[in-house]
């Protein structure tokens, strides 16, 4: 029996996702603590000047911003289990890897949170999770844009993908109605999250495999095909 069947979740299968998934939990670590020093230097600089902020109407989507990405997450471990069980691994690691990158960014571009912003500090959904993950300074680049996008990029059923377009489009709208990114964190997320996808592609995936096989043989004493 191939252990990296496809169709199955197999025992390889599922170390794999959970070392995968240990390794997420590891990134979001990273990632609580660049958001605090994030915090520290951004009280230390001032709001820039945005043109595209400049004309937006205000709006209080702060509902938008807690209970979408809610949603998003929800939606993203639902799909993973549903439709890519046997890539769950794989996800997981694009998404930490996404989230280390964001860690190291909003660390090198210290930035004030614009002015006016609609700050979703409060409630309970904040108090008991939100300032674990979201904080006042870290805006380089737009997680709440660039996350579910990288859902759109990596879900293989088409309708799924498109979903988490959509999410992102929100998202994108709803921290810049609410002045809680500048227009060049959201834009930048895009960007940014393509080439992340694009660079794993191109550069990481072919490594893995290779390792992820030779520790499966050194483990079992077997030689699978590669999945």
């Amino acid at each position: 029996m191939n252990p990296w069947e496809r169709q199955r979740l197999t025992p390889a299968r599922v170390v794999e996702t959970a070392v995968a998934f240990g390794g997420l939990l590891g990134a979001i670590c990273v990632n609580y603590y660049a958001g605090k020093l994030a915090d520290v230097q951004g009280e230390l600089a001032r709001p820039l000047p945005d043109l595209l902020l400049r004309h937006l109407p205000l709006v209080d989507m702060r509902i938008v911003f807690v209970w979408g990405f809610a949603l998003f997450l929800a939606w993203v471990f639902a799909a993973g289990f549903w439709f890519e069980r046997h890539r769950a691994a794989h996800i997981l690691w694009l998404y930490a890897l996404l989230i280390l990158l964001r860690s190291f960014f909003i660390i090198l571009t210290p930035m004030h949170v614009p002015k006016g912003a609609l700050l979703a500090h409060e409630g309970w959904v904040y108090q008991n999770v939100g300032r674990y993950l979201n904080f006042k300074h870290d805006l380089f680049f737009s997680a709440h844009t660039a996350m579910p996008y990288l859902g759109y990029l990596v879900f293989r059923e088409r309708w799924v993908g498109w979903t988490f377009l959509g999410l992102s489009v929100l998202m994108a709208m709803t921290v810049l109605c609410s002045r809680l990114h500048y227009s060049i964190d959201v834009f930048a997320a895009y960007f940014i999250t393509y080439a992340v996808y694009r660079l794993e592609r191109r550069w990481f995936r072919r490594p893995y495999r290779r390792l992820r096989h030779a520790i499966f043989v050194w483990l079992w004493r077997s030689d699978p095909a590669e999945a």
